[in-house]
């Protein structure tokens, strides 16, 4: 009884600890970097002890007054925050892209602690942000692993998504009660106990069942084949979901989001390049400027 006692204990503990594993530790000295960010405040409620903090990369561009091809606004991961995650899409710059990277409640200089709501709201509050910071280019949204999940829903709630011109996720899933089942699955301590994760886990602030109304909005979703993380099948249900335009890329090999940073990043590289470059050219915002 007692070893049941331990198991069911931690299997409830790996079911909350599962969807974020926030640090404070900046992984990365900037003034080292090609390309140094702009850190931004772009929320702060003093009153309620609100903070959310961001990094702004510029494009690599030969006159400083060109526009940028688009912005990305980047959704990072569960672990760590956006001093690991920027690597990403650190290469884009080089192509003519902006991005915006920003960590979510209890995430490097972000206050409080993080859940299924405020990470969605945070994502709501970003997105909103840079609409109104950078009035004059594209937006596309950025999603990796949960940062898909919580894009897809942010970009659903939002009240104004007429400024965004592609919507990418890349290893991620639908349902917060599914991905903490496989993650339960994985491990042969908590495989007795899968059925826990849903009670545990809330899918209220999941894309389960709404993902459609991503569209028109273009969607790009990628998924490695192998992915020991979070296991494709569960990004070809975000796929499935998803109304036209969509287009689906399913990498070979084992890994989890590095699709675009990994030995085969090249060819994938242009893929998600040429989805920028054609959902830009035909969004209405973009062709009224």
């Amino acid at each position: 009884m007692k070893i049941i006692i331990v198991l069911v204990s931690l299997s409830l503990a790996g079911c909350s600890s599962l969807l974020y594993y926030p640090t404070r530790y900046k992984y990365v000295d900037v003034e080292l970097l090609k390309h140094k960010p702009e850190e931004l405040v772009f929320h702060e409620d003093v009153d309620k002890n609100e903070k959310l903090v961001g990094w702004y990369f510029k494009s690599a561009r030969k006159n400083p007054n060109e526009k940028p091809k688009g912005l990305i606004v980047l959704f990072h991961g569960n672990a760590q925050n956006i001093s690991a995650h920027f690597t990403s899409l650190f290469w884009i710059l080089d192509d003519g892209y902006d991005f915006f990277i920003f960590d979510y409640p209890g995430y490097g200089a972000s206050y409080g602690e993080p859940n299924p709501k405020n990470t969605k709201e945070s994502g709501e509050i970003a997105i909103e942000y840079a609409r109104k910071k950078w009035p004059e280019v594209p937006l596309v949204v950025f999603g990796q692993s949960l940062g898909g999940a919580i894009s897809l829903r942010s970009v659903m709630d939002l009240r104004d998504r007429s400024r965004i011109c592609a919507h990418v996720v890349e290893s991620t899933f639908h349902s917060y009660k599914k991905v903490g089942q496989e993650a339960m699955a994985a491990s042969w301590l908590t495989w007795l106990f899968q059925p826990v994760a849903h009670v545990v886990l809330s899918d209220e602030y999941a894309p389960k069942g709404r993902i459609s109304e991503i569209s028109p909005i273009p969607l790009l979703v990628v998924h490695r084949k192998n992915d020991p993380v979070v296991p494709a099948f569960l990004g070809e249900k975000v796929y499935e979901e998803a109304k036209n335009p969509k287009q689906l890329l399913l990498v070979e090999g084992e890994g989890h989001i590095d699709a675009f940073t990994g030995v085969d990043r090249v060819p994938n590289r242009k893929i998600l390049l040429d989805f920028f470059e054609k959902s830009i050219k035909t969004c209405p915002v973009h062709n009224k400027q």
